[in-house]
């Protein structure tokens, strides 16, 4: 990108410095994979833009905190041997009389250039940051930071208009002590843009850790099963429920809850009357909690135009396979080999069959007693894009099933109930079919024959190879398999 001091070229193990107006961040990506890598992750909450719409300044304590945490991700990058690093900054810096001087101290006293960007440049950062995981996005992007509330329209894929606005909390509790005034505000500077964007949205994309301290407490209230905040998706009739709820909690439950620091907490009630006010001026039926944004933005913006348009799931399922597979590669081809059990499923079932397929084998190290069940939390809780958590849940039904036939028995209910029946029957077989092809093979796909499903038979064609390694074990597992499909196996040789 031409904006910043972040250089497009090189690519590897890239840093990032993000000094928000409530939090300074440092996150390291290992490499510029297509679903990100997070090798570092470290947050400092310093407060740059308390008190920043009074005084026009730097809060004085923030600036101190923030240089501290500054002088510490240098000495850590430095550590790392970073490829490069980058450092942004975003609105409190932007805005402050102080914050032209602030970048020059930076420079100065740690040696780090830090690049304030502006409102529109920070809204197109988080929009890429949705791009990320979601490469063929619809919708509203609302990034709201502590100072700050951008918003950018993606159409499959590509980013539309942009606004940015001073909505954040920090920026709102300045304007007036009365909670009145400040809704008022709101309602007026949100009435103003939203001509600018549809005012029906097919998604609305939430960014920002006090919109995604909503969604935890969303979870803990209805003891969600998976904790996985990244695309969890909600309807709006229960974000505004629990906006409500939020509303009525003391401080002390909210901690609870959440689970944040009390320097987030205080903003969390400014933030869900923003929030409240977005939903009522763009109309949904739902809202997806995004755990990518500005940082992973300038990372998705690093990549060449190639990868970024592959796939982020399959991508990220690959990049494991090939760090812990004994065969990488093979995932693929026995993808390949059991699709034809599968032809009436559609692409997105056949892509999550992949995404299990490639994943079948990384978990051979394991112990075998739990081998299971490593498999089936890695799945659910794997940093991977691209997938919903009922994808997520698949995925590691079919490579529980894939280990153990008797998945009922080890107490994953509650995540199997995220699947319909007729899901978690697909995976099911999916996981049996990969199992027979496991057995069958040395990682060569030649020994496995041909394989098809008929109306009446699972029928599975073996050549020379196939025939000497398809003994009793197999058997039993190519019978399961057939069973599984409401089948009868018929194996034929060539």
């Amino acid at each position: 990108m031409n904006k910043t001091n972040i250089e497009i070229s090189e690519l590897g193990r890239v840093g990032v410095i993000d000094v928000g107006s409530n939090s300074v961040r440092m996150v390291v990506f290992d490499g510029a994979a297509r679903s990100p890598a997070y090798f570092y992750n470290e947050k400092v909450l310093c407060g740059l833009g308390k008190g920043l719409v009074r005084s026009h300044k730097l809060n004085p304590d923030g600036k101190t905190r923030a240089l501290s945490a500054l002088r510490r991700f240098k000495v850590l990058a430095d550590q790392m041997e970073l490829n490069s690093l980058g450092a942004v900054a975003t609105a409190a810096v932007r805005e402050a009389e102080d914050g032209p001087a602030f970048c020059r101290q930076v420079q100065d006293e740690i040696g780090i250039d830090l690049v304030s960007i502006s409102g529109e440049e920070e809204a197109r950062l988080s929009a890429n940051g949705v791009l990320l995981g979601w490469p063929d996005a619809n919708g509203l992007v609302c990034d709201l930071g502590g100072s700050s509330l951008e918003f950018a329209e993606i159409n499959n894929g590509k980013i539309g208009n942009i606004v940015t606005t001073a909505l954040g909390p920090l920026s709102i509790i300045d304007v007036s002590d009365d909670i009145k005034v400040q809704d008022g505000v709101i309602k007026n500077e949100l009435a103003e843009i939203a001509p600018l964007f549809k005012r029906r949205q097919d998604n609305i994309y939430l960014v920002g850790g006090s919109l995604r301290a909503i969604a935890k407490f969303h979870m803990e209230r209805n003891n969600y099963p998976l904790r996985v905040l990244h695309n969890y998706h909600l309807p709006v009739d229960e974000v505004l429920e629990t906006i409500a709820i939020i509303g009525d909690s003391d401080q002390d439950e909210l901690t609870r809850m959440v689970n944040a620091s009390p320097a987030r907490i205080e903003l969390l009630p400014t933030a869900i009357r923003v929030l409240k006010q977005i939903l009522t001026q763009f109309k949904t039926e739902e809202v997806t909690f995004s755990s990518y944004g500005l940082r992973e933005g300038l990372l998705f913006e690093r990549m060449p135009a190639g990868l970024q348009t592959r796939d982020p799931l399959l991508e990220a399922c690959r990049s494991v396979e090939d760090a812990q597979a004994r065969f990488p590669g093979f995932g693929d081809q026995l993808c390949d080999w059991l699709l034809p059990l599968f032809p009436e499923e559609n692409e997105e079932r056949k892509r999550l069959i992949r995404a299990a397929c490639i994943l079948h084998d990384v978990y051979w190290a394991s112990h075998p007693d739990y081998r299971s069940e490593i498999c089936f939390y890695g799945a659910t809780h794997a940093n991977f894009g691209g997938i919903g958590h009922q994808g997520r849940v698949f995925i590691a039904w079919a490579l529980l099933n894939r280990y153990k036939t008797k998945a009922m028995s080890l107490g994953y209910h509650r995540l199997r109930d995220l699947l319909s029946a007729e899901e978690r029957q697909l995976a099911e077989s999916v996981g049996r079919a990969m199992r027979l092809g496991a057995m069958m093979t040395g990682a060569e796909i030649s020994d496995l024959g041909k394989i098809r499903k008929t109306k009446v038979a699972i029928e599975l064609s073996l050549d020379s190879n196939g025939t000497d390694v398809f003994g009793e074990v197999v058997k039993k597992r190519f019978d399961a398999l057939a069973d599984s499909l409401g089948r009868k196996g018929v194996v034929t040789y060539a």
